[in-house]
């Protein structure tokens, strides 16, 4: 499961560690920044991964360059991948900027950098606040879900296909957009196998 823009409060119950525990998963939280006041950070924002199935590796890199101190608004807030790895397929989370175009489209060709150095197939899921279409073209052998692209912001009327996975050449990906409540965006149920030797 990829869930971004997390929000954990240091001090308190893990909401995170909580659901995965009542669903029987393994979580996975790597906050991108700390937020707080002078006397010290008071909570975490990032990208969580929990699965049923062991990972042996976690890998977080950063997608907007150079640093910058969050000072509560969107253009401060870093940005990262989240990757754990599954036997040989690692299986990211990301969230991009969405008012700053230039700064998503930079975290999109390190997003691009960072997978083409991943050892094995991959799949990432995310936020991308831009439609595939607008940063991978037909001639990309990438597989993209759902396709063809369904809304999925906001949640209440959606009109932006924001939400999907994008995965390396030998998966194949289903996806379902699910009309559920819970977040501002709609939920995306996503079905992946390797398309040379099944499930």
């Amino acid at each position: 499961m990829s869930l971004v823009e997390v929000d954990e409060t240091w001090g308190d119950t893990s909401r995170i560690e909580a659901v995965a525990e009542q669903c029987g998963y393994t979580s996975v939280f790597a906050p991108i920044f700390e937020y707080g006041q002078e006397h010290g950070p008071r909570g975490g924002f990032g990208n969580a991964l929990l699965s049923r199935l062991p990972f042996s590796i976690v890998r977080q890199r950063q997608l907007v360059w150079p640093s910058t101190v969050y000072d509560g608004s969107e253009p401060s807030e870093l940005r990262s991948v989240t990757f754990a790895k599954f036997g040989s397929l690692w299986v990211g989370t990301t969230h991009l900027p969405r008012g700053d175009a230039e700064a998503r489209a930079a975290a999109l060709r390190r997003l691009t950098s960072i997978t083409g150095e991943l050892d094995g197939e991959w799949l990432l899921c995310g936020d991308f606040n831009t439609p595939a279409s607008s940063w991978l073209s037909s001639s990309d052998s990438v597989s993209v879900a759902p396709r063809p692209a369904v809304p999925t912001y906001p949640a209440d009327e959606p009109v932006e296909a924001i939400d999907y996975c994008v995965a390396s050449p030998g998966i194949v990906l289903n996806a379902k957009v699910l009309d559920a409540a819970g977040s501002d965006h709609l939920a995306v149920l996503f079905e992946a196998r390797a398309s040379d030797h099944g499930d």
